[in-house]
């Protein structure tokens, strides 16, 4: 006997079936969505989470070979270009310190200068040269002045190498993304200039155990590769003063970026000082000798550009080198400077 719905009941259906439809599509679930394609949509400038890939995930090929390749220079930089290594012509960094001192663990560490996404940003304009440069020309920025060393030329297959390391870094990342956690951690300002003599005591109390009394550091008590050189030795703790370290020219030389690094990591995996110790023992740090690289007042040429804490004039105010240097930085942001390294008041 066939049964027959009055109107009111096959309304009743096709509304519970539409709401049904409904909440079906709401979670993704209905069944018809199975047959289209799902595309995951990454804005541009969009924030994505940290991520690089494991290193197992390298490929067994000619380009894993440079990847890996990169990874040792990265991380062993003195036994490849350092200013020992036997063959004369691929003594690029003027120090025995290694990438890693900086961008820890191969520049996989979040926070301190991690690398990760970083290839992607490049080519990109460089406020300190005024001009769009390429990730090879920031290599070299790094060695000549964070390893007080000379351009690498962009054709070496230590260059490729590096190059193709950081790429790899970058696997996890779509282009054209923001990464969260990348560079250093905005920091606060604090109501004073940075004290030296205060510094002094911060470093002794806290730093010599690593980087020794002088902050000349502490070397390898072994050759990593005597094939490479027969006294070779990279860094246990890198120095931080003196002409071994990094130079005036680096970017660690500007009170707000070696405080942001200090107060964020130091000492190494117990950051332990104030935000006011780790301005004042970057200011001890960056107050004593060490090698200068020749062109610093060149660099950026676009005063207004110059970041507040670089120590060099000419600058686009009227404010001295020596508050440029280690603060007080308020009264700049009342004239109306700004920095992308403080947190907003």
């Amino acid at each position: 006997m066939k049964t027959i719905l009055s109107p009111s009941q096959r309304m009743l259906i096709l509304i519970t079936s539409v709401f049904i439809s409904i909440c079906l599509i709401s979670f993704n679930s209905h069944p018809f969505l199975s047959c289209q394609k799902i595309n995951n949509v990454t804005t541009k400038d969009s924030i994505v989470p940290w991520s690089f890939p494991d290193i197992s995930s390298i490929p067994n090929n000619e380009e894993g070979d440079l990847i890996r390749q990169g990874r040792l220079i990265f991380i062993h930089t003195y036994n490849y270009i350092g200013p020992d290594v036997k063959i004369e012509s691929k003594r690029f960094a003027g120090t025995n310190m290694d990438c890693s001192n900086c961008h820890f663990k191969g520049g996989t560490i979040k926070n301190v200068l991690g690398l990760v996404g970083v290839y992607n940003k490049y080519p990109q304009f460089d406020p300190r040269s005024n001009k769009e440069i390429t990730i090879q020309q920031r290599i070299n920025s790094c060695l000549m002045r964070s390893m007080n060393g000379k351009p690498m030329p962009e054709n070496t297959e230590e260059m490729t190498a590096l190059a193709s390391y950081i790429k790899w870094l970058s696997t996890n990342v779509p282009k054209g993304t923001k990464v969260l956690d990348q560079g250093l951690p905005k920091i606060s300002l604090i109501d004073r200039a940075a004290d030296t003599a205060k510094g002094r005591f911060v470093f002794m109390r806290n730093c010599t155990t690593c980087h020794a009394e002088n902050g000349t550091g502490v070397l390898n008590s072994t050759v990593l590769n005597p094939n490479q050189s027969d006294s070779a030795k990279g860094y246990n703790y890198p120095p931080v003063m003196g002409n071994t370290s990094y130079n005036n020219g680096a970017g660690m030389y500007r009170l707000i970026m070696s405080t942001a690094f200090i107060y964020t990591k130091m000492p190494y995996n117990d950051a332990i000082l104030s935000l006011e110790d780790a301005y004042d023992v970057a200011a001890y740090i960056n107050s004593r000798p060490r090698s200068e690289f020749a062109g610093v007042s060149k660099d950026y040429p676009d005063l207004k550009s110059k970041p507040i804490d670089y120590p060099f004039g000419p600058y686009a105010d009227n404010f001295t080198e020596e508050q440029h240097k280690y603060g007080p930085y308020l009264p700049m942001l009342k004239e109306g400077e700004k920095s992308k390294m403080f947190k907003p008041e």
